[in-house]
């Protein structure tokens, strides 16, 4: 039995490490440290679990879940930024919360459907260790916070600038994730903190729907991908004025004119394929408004300009001895190399080879002299 990429997708999704626990093995989804849990889940592992049956093990509102499988122990463990209070008033919705978790595990692990659960709860009686704010304080934060959103709502730099300068919730709960060494809670401040930014300013501003979400993308991406987020504050604050970068150059680029965005897409992608659908879902225009206001505005067709703009990109390419005209001809993403030696031709009037020997020979008289 043993862990594969499902559960650990699985663990990915629903915001939790698993850990399979037999005589000779351990095998755990963790990729942070989980040493301030130890006491609690060894209180999971000395625990005596009977066949079917779901152990709820519960410290200071915080829940760990055990059941066996054959002779191999599975603990689910909530990430320890994750909402884990026992909600009284919905009894139900918290047992069907474990119930299918746990039926997931159980069917990847073992090819069969998982067995009806019988809970067990238990309760740990322990002080708890961090001492939050006031309420009066939070709410300071919180307004702090707010600060923030409205600045880039406005994208007012300036103010955007002066208001991260202030503690604000975000940052609170980042540094006491931080003092405490849980990078995935560090993590999910920061992925929340980004995506409130993203949309306060969608809210406010006519910005390109496509092209910011795209950005936020990747910024998310850059978050969720990042093995380290000390020291937190510097962090919020670097990713925060990125995101302001971003939204105000998305803005720019949203009042551009639509053959001016076509241009700048081009320019971006010089090394990709570039074809009419990519650009057309770029601006969000039809591929035939896309064509038609291009070549009134430039005079050429758009594929022309393509070409033009990758065979600039190749001149400059051919002045150094670096590439060959086939590699060349393939990091510009020119179906094959032939095609890439008709449109220089066809744009330079010789061949690229033929190019190279030119300004080879050029810079030697040039030196010369």
């Amino acid at each position: 039995m043993k862990l594969d990429s499902n559960l650990t997708l699985l663990a990915q999704i629903a915001s939790v490490d698993i850990f399979l626990y037999s005589k000779n093995n351990v095998e755990s989804t963790a990729s942070e440290k989980v040493s301030d849990l130890k006491r609690f889940i060894t209180e999971a592992l000395n625990s005596k679990i009977k066949v079917n049956e779901l152990l709820i093990i519960n410290k200071n509102n915080f829940y760990i879940t055990s059941f066996m499988i054959q002779d191999t122990k599975i603990l689910i463990v909530p990430h320890l930024n994750t909402t884990n209070a026992f909600d009284t008033t919905n009894l139900i919705g918290f047992g069907q919360k474990i119930s299918e978790t746990a039926s997931l595990i159980y069917q990847l692990l073992t090819q069969s459907p998982a067995p009806t659960w019988n809970y067990h709860f238990k309760n740990i009686y322990a002080p708890q260790t961090l001492n939050f704010f006031s309420k009066q304080q939070i709410e300071k934060l919180v307004c702090n916070e707010q600060e923030i959103l409205i600045a880039i709502s406005e994208l007012n730099e300036t103010r955007f600038k002066r208001a991260l300068k202030r503690p604000t919730y975000s940052s609170y709960m980042g540094a006491i994730f931080e003092k405490n060494n849980y990078e995935r809670g560090m993590k999910d401040v920061l992925i929340h903190f980004i995506t409130l930014l993203f949309y306060v300013c969608l809210q406010k501003n006519e910005l390109a729907l496509n092209l910011a979400l795209k950005v936020q993308d990747d910024l998310l991406g850059k978050i969720e991908f990042r093995t380290s987020f000390k020291p937190f504050a510097s962090t919020l604050h670097q990713l925060a004025m990125e995101c302001f970068v971003t939204l105000k150059n998305v803005r720019h680029i949203t009042n551009l004119p639509l053959a001016e965005k076509c241009v700048l897409y081009i320019k971006s992608n010089i090394y990709k394929k570039i074809s009419l659908v990519d650009i057309a879902q770029y601006v969000g225009y039809s591929p035939s408004t896309v064509s038609h206001t291009f070549k009134k505005e430039f005079k050429v067709s758009i594929r022309t300009y393509i070409n033009s703009q990758k065979i600039t990109t190749a001149k400059h390419m051919l002045a150094t001895k670096v590439l060959r005209p086939s590699e060349i001809s393939n990091l510009l993403s020119f179906s094959n190399p032939s095609y890439f030696n008709h449109v220089f031709k066809k744009e330079v009037g010789v061949t690229p080879s033929v190019y190279r020997k030119q300004i080879i020979q050029a810079n030697r008289l040039q030196h010369v002299k």
